[in-house]
């Protein structure tokens, strides 16, 4: 069992919780146009006043995974 919110291996990820669909997507766009698009994305869709806090804790929890 697994108490992180977020896990891949390879081309497969799975997340749980309420950040899941954010992690997951950051994991995405990550894998398929870099950092900077995942952190452009990120913040585009995080309400203000949380966008930098937001965007560096989602890619702080999918870069371990990105390889």
């Amino acid at each position: 069992m697994l108490t992180q919110p977020f896990t891949a291996q390879d081309n497969i990820a799975t997340a749980g919780g309420c950040m899941a669909a954010q992690y997951l997507a950051t994991w995405v766009i990550t894998k398929l146009a870099g950092n900077p698009a995942a952190e452009s994305a990120v913040h585009y869709v995080t309400p203000v006043g949380k966008k930098e806090a937001s965007v560096a804790r989602c890619m702080a929890v999918v870069e371990p995974y990105i390889g």
